[in-house]
């Protein structure tokens, strides 16, 4: 195969660690669409939507010890399946199955199946791929394409160009701020036990939904505005104090993914398609304060950290050695919060035959002991809280989404004035019973995916 360029560390610890920890890092986006699409007519705008970017085209090869991307041939039969809405299934459950189905090493880097339900006029579209090919930005801005393809491509549809490689482009780090930052911490929080060590083609993905209403996101969103928070850090927050009552703890390694895409000198923008994120680490201690004071630390600790990161430039060997270190660890560093934002602009002109949408990234119990994965539709808040099984409990991740959700109703129902200090101390909590929450399964012998890139602050926190 003819090699285009050599992978970045970004990209080639995502694609490191889909290879050795059977599938870390796989990323699957649910779409629904009004229409009922037949398989011939889907199958044609899947191969024009390949034509137009050549990333859907590739392959990662590996030369002299380093991965390159290398050209590949046009989609193949195994990367589209086509067939009527299993009776008796949810859109989630086929998303929970997309993602622990893992895509093989060295073949095809995504996959689309496509579910319809002919009676409603809806066709599920489950978008999966190697997270070495596609950060959130890039996500919505491929499924705009394959929208575009299916009900109206531009006049012009000639192929975008390649991405771009990160390690060759000059980093510009984001200024602090007016204010002075807290110094780092000099050693990380406890990491976080799994309560399973099971060999890696045992483990898989599962995740609980959290959602809002449009009209309660809008709540939240005016609580944001009262207190001078952004909506990353009231989720954030809300995050890690429901992950330390139920778990009894009183600080926990904070991780939150950040787009890389305009923090490069060079006058020319990354292209849409790609993998260009890595994530701030900071330590955040919850010490009874009120939910403000925890926000504001969380702001501080991240702040501080993403002014110190500097991306990394390994040889891909050591990425390797890094991945085998993760894939023998018996704990995960901490919890994270990935963001894409608004997701109905990056859709396009199409996106009002959207009715649904949701990402969740495979999390084997690597890197995180628990991911949130926020986006915003039609004005409302998605949420979906992941996590590797078995090497999480259950009912941590249970107990958090019931605490995260009560956090939420609060806020949405709060007028004014400070939130009331925590109810419970921290380091004295018994996870809470949970009856109207279940985890979406992973599929029985499925190795899935955690978000994974270069570590930030500390080393060995990839993704």
């Amino acid at each position: 195969m003819e090699l285009i360029r050599k992978l970045s560390d970004v990209e080639a610890s995502f694609a490191s660690m889909h290879a050795l920890l059977k599938g870390n890092t796989q990323v699957t986006t649910w779409i629904s669409v009004d229409a009922a699409l037949g398989e011939a007519a889907l199958g044609e705008a899947v191969r024009r939507w390949a034509h137009r970017l050549p990333l859907l085209r590739a392959r990662i090869a590996e030369r002299d010890g380093s991965l390159w991307f290398a050209a590949g041939p046009g989609p193949g039969p195994e990367q589209l399946r086509h067939g009527p809405m299993p009776a008796g299934r949810s859109p989630e459950d086929l998303l929970g199955e997309e993602l622990n189905d893992v895509l093989p090493t060295g073949a095809a880097l995504w996959r689309l199946r496509a579910a319809t339900d002919a009676r409603a006029g809806v066709t599920h579209l489950y978008f999966t791929r190697n997270h070495a090919i596609s950060d959130g930005h890039s996500t919505g801005g491929t499924l705009r394409v394959l929208l575009e393809e299916l009900f109206g491509a531009p006049a012009h549809a000639a192929p975008e160009p390649f991405s771009r490689n990160a390690d060759e482009l000059t980093y510009a780090a984001p200024a602090p701020g007016a204010e002075r930052l807290p110094a780092l911490p000099d050693a990380p929080a406890a990491g976080i036990p799994f309560a399973v060590r099971a060999p890696w083609e045992e483990r898989g993905t599962a995740f609980v939904p959290v959602d809002l209403p449009a009209a309660g996101s809008q709540a939240v969103k005016l609580y944001c505005r009262r207190r001078g928070l952004t909506v990353n850090q009231f989720f954030a927050t809300a995050l890690a104090e429901s992950f330390a009552l139920t778990t009894g703890r009183d600080e926990v390694e904070f991780f939150t993914a950040v787009s890389l895409r305009r923090r490069y000198a060079e006058e020319e923008s990354l292209a849409d398609l790609g993998c260009f994120i890595s994530v701030a680490r900071a330590t955040l201690r919850l010490g009874g304060g009120s939910f403000k004071d925890h926000a504001e630390a969380y702001r501080d600790g991240f702040r501080a950290a993403d002014a110190a990161w500097r991306p990394q430039a390994r040889p891909h060997h050591e990425i390797r050695a890094a991945v085998a270190a993760a894939a023998a660890a018996g704990s995960a560093p901490g919890i994270c919060i990935t963001n894409v934002g608004p997701v109905d602009a990056s859709l396009g002109a199409h996106a009002g035959r959207v009715t649904g949408f949701r990402t969740v990234v495979n999390r084997t119990g690597a890197n995180y002991g628990l991911v949130l994965h926020l986006s915003t539709f039609r004005g409302a808040f998605g949420l979906a809280l992941s996590y590797g099984t078995p090497s999480v409990d259950p009912a941590v991740a249970e107990g958090t989404a019931k605490l995260l959700r009560e956090r939420i109703a609060r806020a949405a129902g709060a007028a004014c004035g400070e939130e009331p200090r925590p109810r419970r101390p921290y380091g004295s909590v018994t996870i809470p019973a949970v009856q109207d929450l279940r985890p979406l399964p992973a599929a029985a012998g499925r190795a899935p995916a955690a978000r994974g890139t270069a570590p930030r602050t500390r080393p060995g926190a990839a993704g």
